[in-house]
């Protein structure tokens, strides 16, 4: 399956159940950006991209899945790839790229994304990568245990070095935070991932040690999964 194609059964979970970004990392944007207009690689549902409208910088997203860029309200976003965005030369001012950069071709992206910067811009990666204790290792356990594709997924850590590799003056920072949900929101979430829904055999059966895990871990009815928010950035 292309990764394009990938979170089509996905948009409904993605949009009620992913979480957001810390409001920490938009304001490092906001003192760090050159300019107001940002450029956002597979902006998805436009989750990331409607907290940078929210910021103040003028924003398009670039998105190659129909049903996600419908799914993408009060955002501009267009067809297009991390590859081949379709966009001016010198359009942005800053390039972000939020969960979507273990799926590009990074050589190729790089290439766009340079093109599309102008000179002295700015371009971050970023990823909610999930705090294992807890809650979030009890998640993991069930995730790995039901879903092949969830072993195999790409990972930020390869990722980031991957840049890192290829981008010796880029740094990395890095933010806490964590998603507090019921049990709907537990089984929602798990269900937004294309791993779970291209991956998970029996539903009932993976439901259920979900709701077991959480009613170990739950403290009046909701859970917190951590997550540790890494950015890549580099000009």
């Amino acid at each position: 399956m292309k990764s394009t194609e990938r979170f089509s059964a996905t948009v409904d979970e993605y949009v009620r159940h992913r979480p957001s970004y810390p409001d920490v990392l938009l304001r490092w944007l906001v003192r760090t950006a050159p300019g107001q207009r940002v450029v956002d690689l597979g902006c998805g549902t436009g989750i990331f991209a409607r907290q940078l409208v929210g910021a103040g910088f003028e924003v398009t997203g670039v998105e190659p899945n129909r049903e996600m860029r419908e799914a993408a309200v009060g955002v501009v976003c267009v067809a297009g790839t991390a590859e081949a965005t379709g966009l001016p030369d010198g359009s942005a001012d800053v390039v972000t790229g939020a969960q979507a950069f273990h799926w590009f071709d990074l050589d190729r992206a790089l290439q766009e994304i340079a093109r599309v910067l102008v000179s002295g811009g700015l371009a971050v990666a970023v990823w909610n990568d999930r705090v294992g204790t807890g809650f979030a290792a009890a998640y993991d356990e069930v995730l790995t245990a039901h879903s092949e594709a969830y072993r195999v997924v790409p990972r930020p850590g390869p990722t980031i070095e991957a840049l890192a590799e290829r981008l010796p003056q880029g740094e990395e920072i890095a933010f806490e935070h964590a998603q507090e949900l019921d049990l709907a929101g537990v089984i929602g979430r798990a269900w937004s991932s294309s791993y779970v829904v291209h991956g998970v055999g029996d539903k009932a059966s993976f439901d259920a040690d979900l709701e077991r895990a959480f009613r170990a871990h739950e403290v009046g009815g909701r859970v917190s999964l951590g997550y540790r928010t890494r950015a890549f950035h580099w000009r």
